[in-house]
């Protein structure tokens, strides 16, 4: 089979960046992509990244795949050597002759990560710069993948390396662990410390950040948005557009409110609402 060798420790750490019940359902897993001699992984919640080069010597097709959280903890689980199925995304976990495999594929369109990796800038730092202000959970996440590489290298205290980068009004914090590269821990500055306002410029470092969502652009430029709406997929909210509806008139990090308060986890756009509108649920 084409079956490509996974650390487990290293699969633990991909966790620690990944999204948890996010509106952005494609973000709660972690993202394998195998193409030019190279399969790489990524994690990501808009805010930290990590990445991780699995291997440099694939010679097999290209492939991408999101695959989920539950399935990669089911398969740590076994402790048996988990492998990545580069043919089906599946996660298959052998031990002697014993074979358990784990399928878990999130239908989604992963952000274009590569980008934020395409270079930085070693040791720029020279004098105290207002920037550097990170969040602090950030911080906690990079305590946690610390003890996580440590304990696979047998390591008490794992070493980690700051480099940085500058996007366009920034800084990008990236974090090595032990000396290798192969494992890269990326977040930005606060935005309360003056950095932008687009999130996916935190992940991409892109000097053209990627469009809000329709229904959150409408919300930020003072419409209300008329959407199905579900707390359990995007598909389902696309199908209850079709016998109810909601206006939506707010939005964070937790979901998408509606105007008699209700949360919602996945919206679908349907239209949008003049500001000076009456919000009536179930326009």
């Amino acid at each position: 089979m084409d079956l490509i060798e996974l650390k487990t420790a290293y699969l633990k750490a991909m966790l620690c960046a990944a999204a948890k019940e996010d509106v952005r359902y494609y973000l709660e897993g972690v993202y394998f992509v195998g193409g030019d001699n190279k399969v790489l992984a990524y994690s990501t919640d808009g805010h930290q990244l990590l990445r991780w080069i699995v291997c440099e010597d694939y010679q097999g097709d290209d492939f991408s795949y999101i695959i989920n959280r539950r399935c990669i903890k089911d398969a740590i689980k076994t402790k048996y050597s988990v492998h990545l199925q580069a043919s089906t995304g599946d996660l298959v976990c052998a031990k002697d002759e014993d074979f358990r495999t784990f399928r878990g594929l999130i239908d989604g369109k992963f952000p274009d990560v590569k980008r934020a990796v395409a270079g930085y800038i070693e040791d720029i730092k020279k004098e105290k710069d207002k920037n550097i202000l990170l969040r602090g959970n950030c911080l906690k996440n990079l305590g946690k993948i610390g003890q996580i590489i440590g304990k696979h290298y047998k390591i008490k205290d794992v070493p980690i390396r700051l480099y940085s980068s500058k996007p366009i009004d920034g800084i990008t914090n990236i974090f090595t662990f032990n000396g290798n590269k192969n494992l890269m821990y990326i977040v930005t500055s606060c935005k309360s410390a003056g950095t932008t306002d687009e999130e996916h410029h935190a992940v991409l470092m892109d000097e053209h950040p990627i469009p809000k969502p329709e229904v959150q652009q409408w919300l930020d430029d003072g419409y209300g948005a008329i959407c199905g709406f579900s707390n359990k997929s995007p598909d389902e909210a696309k199908r209850m557009a079709n016998f109810t509806r909601a206006v939506i008139v707010d939005y964070d990090d937790d979901g998408y409110m509606d105007s008699i308060g209700d949360i919602w986890r996945f919206v679908h756009f349907i239209d949008a609402l003049e500001p000076n509108s009456h919000f009536k649920q179930g326009a």
